[in-house]
């Protein structure tokens, strides 16, 4: 049974025993709160002319919560997302305190909204093409000479390629693309000796600690859920300054922040909405969900008190 005394706070998640998810539990309990975890493949809304709408999930009443904190949405396809983002949104118009905003949410998750917001920002980015014509990818593909194709809606590492100008398969691969997601991101390619990016990790506008993931041997994908290697990454002004910048343009709370170095200094490639804080406090010890559990209990419910 919930304590009434205690903040009454759920976490969403897909993997109870995912590792940021568990962190969250224990950070949250350790600020005197009363977390519980929910599966959004639960969920459900009631709208009815006779009374207000009510928003469930697995038998809890999502209104009232104190605050609920999304580590993961769950695997959806177009319909549910839709759903699962206006769930959030409505119960954040109706009070609730929703981390990260389902517009943050949103705006990370599509990596054209996130790569426009960053340049409409002035937020340094790499060269980024999409398009819904494979004769405008041919083009692009030659303007780039190499680059990487991305799913819009990827993570993990997941469906991201290299194409080269020039090569026939790349050139049906590319055609491939656009006939099964209907449209290709293609960012430029950055050639480094030691292929690495860097992951900064933001809450509340305050970088919490960085890292590099190094990408395994005669490869190029760094992220660590392909295998990639997570070590230190010292903090700069420059590094510092571009990851908070990155995470107010998308309006996350938290978030991670995928930076590359260039010959013309850091470039934002992408906003996570949903991190994962894993490689983080095993490259450097730090648990960045305390940061989020004090975020949450300063202003979702000290400030209602």
């Amino acid at each position: 049974m919930p304590n009434p005394d205690l903040m009454r706070a759920a976490i969403v998640v897909t993997n109870p025993q995912d590792w940021t998810a568990q962190a969250l539990l224990a950070s949250f309990a350790r600020k005197g709160m009363d977390p519980i975890f929910l599966n959004f493949s639960d969920l459900s809304a009631t709208i009815s002319n006779s009374s207000s709408s009510r928003f469930r999930c697995a038998g809890v009443d999502l209104l009232d919560l104190d605050a609920l904190v999304v580590r993961d949405m769950g695997k959806s396809g177009a319909n549910d997302v839709s759903f699962r983002i206006e769930t959030l949104q409505a119960l954040m118009d109706s009070g609730v305190p929703v981390i990260n905003p389902p517009k943050a949410i949103a705006r990370a998750a599509n990596k054209f909204a996130t790569s426009l917001a960053l340049q409409n920002a002035d937020v340094p980015t790499l060269k980024t093409f999409v398009t819904t014509s494979f004769s405008e990818a041919k083009t692009a593909l030659q303007d780039f000479g190499k680059a990487v194709s991305k799913p819009l809606f990827g993570f993990k590492g997941k469906g991201i390629m290299l194409l080269e100008d020039g090569i026939a398969a790349d050139l049906s691969r590319l055609e491939s693309i656009i006939k099964a997601e209907g449209l290709v991101y293609l960012q430029e390619f950055i050639h480094l000796d030691n292929p690495r990016d860097i992951r900064a990790f933001v809450v509340n506008g305050r970088v919490q600690g960085a890292i590099y993931r190094n990408a395994p041997p005669g490869q190029w994908i760094s992220n660590l859920a392909r295998g990639g290697r997570p070590t230190a990454c010292s903090l700069s002004a420059e590094l510092e300054g571009l990851a908070g910048r990155a995470a107010e343009v998308v309006g996350a709370v938290y978030c991670g922040v995928d930076l590359l170095e260039t010959p013309q200094g850091l470039s934002v490639i992408e906003v996570n909405g949903t991190p994962s804080g894993k490689g983080i406090f095993e490259a450097l010890g730090v648990d960045v969900t305390a940061a989020i559990a004090e975020h949450v209990h300063q202003n979702c419910y000290l400030r209602g008190r």
